[in-house]
Parts: C-alpha cells; structure tokens; sequence
C-alpha cells in the first residue's frame, strides 16, 4: 500500500508540473494535498476565521502542500523569520545550479470561486533588480492544468517580480485549444515598486473564469488594489492550481533568489477577508469589504491616440514604458457613471498642464467629436489630479478627486531607451585594505559612462559603457564612495548611482 501511495504521488506531481526536471521530494508531501480542493471546512487556530479549507502556517511542517525543488537547500520550514508563530517555509534558488523553481502546490481547484491570503518576505541582499527584460520571477501563482495533448502556458493568474516593481499578470484564452501565442488576453496590473527586507501580506478573491463572469479582487498590505470583472483564466476542463515560492524565467546577472512565505490559507466561496487575510496585517475599513461597486469613483485611462481604443487603466505608481505600448501617440481620458458637469485636470512633474472638460468625452490632451488628440509623453514622473465637478466649467460641488503618479520610462533594448545603472564595489564587499577596487557595474541601455568619487566634485570624461572598470580609491583610510552615471545613444543620461567601501590599509 505504501508503495502504490508513493507511486500515485509521483505521478501527481508529474502531472502537475508538466514533468519537468525538477525533483519533488516525496517525504514532504501529505496525503491531504491530494484531496484538498474538496476538502471540509477546517478549524482554524484563530477563533475569528470561519469557511477555510487550508491553513498553513508551517508550524512546524509544510503540510498539507506539495514541494518542489531541486537541491537541498530549495526548500526548508525555518525559524529566521516569521509573519506570525515560530516558522515559514524559506525557498532558494541559485545562478550557478542554473534552478530555475522552488515552489510549494497545491491540487487543482475543483469549485471557480475561491479566497486567498499569503505573506511573502523578499531579503533585499537576495533581491537585486534584474533589469533584463526576460529577467522576471514569480512568486506566486495559479498554474493553469492543460488538457491533453496542450503544451505547458504561461500562468493565468500570476504575481510578478519584474525590473525592481511587482505586478499581477492576467492571461485568458476563450478557445478551448490555445498556446502562449494564441491566448485571447493579457493585463498586467502595476503594484508599484518592489518592497524589501517586510513582510508582503497579500489577499485574492477569485473567481476562475474564461468569460465575462470571472472576478479578481486583489488587497496588498490591506489597501484594495485590484478590483477587476472579466475573463482571468484559459478555457480548459480543469481549473487552476495554487503555487508559491519561486520560479524564475531566466539568469542574466543576479546570482541567487530567496523568499519566505507564510500565513497560507485558502476559503471557498463564503469566506471574506478576515478569514484569510495574514495574522498581524493591517486591514482595510469595513465598509471598503461590502462594496465593490466603484463605478461612481473616477477612473483613469491610457488612450491610443491613433485608434482612440483603451489601453490600460492608470492606477498608482503606473509605469508606462513606451517600448512596449502599442503607440507613442497617447492620450489620458476619465470615466464615470454619475452625471457630472465636468472635469479639471491637472498634470505635474515632467509635463505641466492643467485642463477643464465640460463634456464627454473627458480627456486631459483634447478630442475632436471623440477623435482623441495625440500625447508624446516626455520620459519622466508624473502627478495626476482629477476632480469631477457637478456644473461645467469647474464650477458646483466638487466630487471625490482621484490622485495618480505614474512614470514614463523607454526600456527599447536598441540603446534609445532609458538608461538605467546600478554598481557595487569590490562584489559589495564591506571593507577593504587596498585603494585598488574593481567596480561592477549594470547597466541597460547605455551607450557611455563616467564617474566621480569623494576625492574630486568633477566627473571623469564619458567612456564606453562596460561592466567592469579598475578604480583607485581616493587617498586615507575611512569611508570611500563611487559614482557612476551613463547615457543612451540619443545622449539621455541616467539617474546616478553611488556605492561605498571602508578602506583600511593599516
């Protein structure tokens, strides 16, 4: 009997993960696992939680998930740090073992609407921005089950660590047979820059769906983020699957990832969000949870000037990256479903302008009779104020204003695009006792480089951007710092970066 159990285990784990070359270490799974989208209702260890059909707090074992890894140090319950309790499962991978996953599953869900909660710990020592556009990890995410004879997808609902900011990346596809080319849809939903070295408490209510019906509702750090209707998943027979932990497209110059994840639960359909949300997270106002009706809000939208058909909804710290729209031409539309008189915008940072619109459609750059006028953003950070008013002209009761700072940035990978730069002297080193140095640099985009240090106020000439360059330390012992700044091929120069190591020659 022990022996068919295993067996059936492995042969899960194979169908779950598509058979790659991962290996799962079977002593770490629990039968429950198997079971658990049908699952009873548990009894939480918090009198307050009701509806739950998983809670994993890692106290002290990974039960009742499924582990993924493929070294020894992929996977481990740990008690360096916690979100609540003793433990939480710490997962690792390497450059240099070339690994590309360290994840804890659990089986496909078998009903569409489900709740979830998870805190996540990134280290900032093990979290260098890759800026590599192919560079991205997941750090969680719902694996689509394909039917038979698909290849393996990109995750329909997955939460992105990707160049420094995270977001949530949405795929569907309304045919039954369909690749990663051929899906229907994508959304990427910006949830500004990645923050380290905290805990990351994250809540999802979900209702998995291929058409109009499917929800995603989404609170970081108790602030609703994401409250989005519409199709969030691939039309396949079976429905997702819970994952968490690593899983990174590709090495370029960062040598190792870790993350913590703890606080893992999962409700079905009549839980809400105090039954999953993380031990310890600061929650939101109750009377945000009973409503999800936002319509009367303005909302914020990125238009294409050239088909004046949307783009995207600016929500906070948006980044929009003219390589990737699909036009420079853009313009910024509001939308509501009261009846209002009008519109005030006013636009700051980079670009300053301020407009009244006294009939929809409502657009801070101008329409004529809806043919949207065209925006070329300059590159840069943005503030925008919109406030609805009940009379044209600014005039009557002001309305809510809604507050969004966005930034425009060029990542094209044929050397126009922003330049960006990071350094770290001597592999980051903290000490040394030589004023030899050898200075690492990353750059994208950047054609040229210079640098000054603590011994002189004046930049060094501009020289080919490389990513080593030998330097002397400036003269005495104590502490010593290096900048450097590059620029693009249209002379688009970079913010600068510094770094700094104490010398000690006696």
């Amino acid at each position: 009997m022990k022996l068919k159990f295993l067996f059936l285990l492995m042969s899960l784990s194979c169908l779950l993960f598509s058979c790659e070359e991962d290996l799962v270490q079977p002593q770490q799974v629990n039968e429950s696992a198997i079971g658990i989208a049908n699952a009873q209702i548990i009894n939480s260890v918090d009198s307050y939680r009701s509806n739950l059909l998983v809670e994993g707090r890692f106290e002290p074992t990974a039960d009742p998930f499924l582990v993924q890894t493929g070294t020894s140090y992929g996977f481990d319950v740990s008690s360096n740090r916690s979100r609540n309790g003793s433990n939480a499962a710490r997962f690792e991978i390497r450059n240099e073992a070339n690994q590309i996953r360290s994840e804890i599953s659990l089986a496909g869900e078998t009903q569409s609407e489900r709740w979830y909660g998870n805190s996540l710990y990134l280290p900032a020592n093990d979290w260098d921005s890759d800026l590599n556009p192919d560079g991205w990890d997941i750090i969680t995410q719902w694996h689509a089950r394909e039917d038979k004879g698909e290849d393996a997808r990109f995750p329909p609902i997955a939460l992105v660590v990707s160049k420094g900011r995270l977001s949530l990346v949405v795929y569907w596809a309304t045919q039954a047979d369909n690749t990663n080319s051929t899906v229907s849809g994508k959304k990427v939903f910006d949830l500004g820059t990645l923050e380290k070295d905290k805990w990351l408490d994250m809540v999802y209510h979900i209702n998995f769906s291929h058409e109009s019906d499917g929800v995603l509702e989404v609170w970081k750090n108790g602030e609703k983020v994401i409250n989005y209707n519409g199709p969030n998943c691939y039309n396949d027979k079976s429905l997702p699957y819970f994952k968490a932990g690593i899983y990174k497209r590709r090495w370029y110059d960062v040598t190792k990832r870790v993350v913590y994840v703890d606080e893992v639960r999962v409700g079905n359909k009549n839980a809400k969000y105090y039954d999953v949300a993380p031990s310890g997270s600061t929650l939101v106002a109750q009377e945000e949870l009973e409503s999800n009706d936002n319509s009367k809000k303005l909302k914020l939208n990125l238009i294409n000037a050239n088909s004046d058909l949307f783009i995207q909804r600016l929500t906070k710290n948006s980044i929009l990256d003219l390589a990737s729209l699909p036009t420079k031409n853009l313009n910024i539309s509001a939308t509501t479903s009261e009846n209002i008189g009008s519109v005030v915008f006013k636009l700051t940072g980079r670009e300053n302008k301020t407009v009244i619109e006294s009939q929809a459609p409502y657009t801070l750059f101008g329409d004529e009779n809806g043919d949207f006028q065209s925006w070329i953003p300059a590159e840069g950070e943005y503030t925008l104020i919109a406030t609805p008013y009940s009379g044209a002209n600014g005039e009557g009761t002001a309305g809510t204003p809604v507050t969004i700072k966005f930034e425009v940035v060029n990542l094209s990978t044929d050397g126009s695009g922003t330049p960006k730069v990071t350094m770290v002297i001597n592999n980051d080193e903290t000490l040394t006792d030589s004023r030899r140095a050898i200075l690492r640099i990353k750059a994208v985009n950047a054609a040229e480089m210079r640098f000054y240090d603590d011994s002189d106020s004046e930049w060094t000439d501009w020289e080919p951007a490389t990513s080593i360059k030998s330097w002397t330390l400036s003269k005495g012992d104590g502490s010593k710092w290096v900048k450097v700044q590059v620029r693009n091929n249209a002379a688009v120069m970079s913010e600068s970066y510094a770094d700094g190591i104490i010398l000690r020659s006696k």
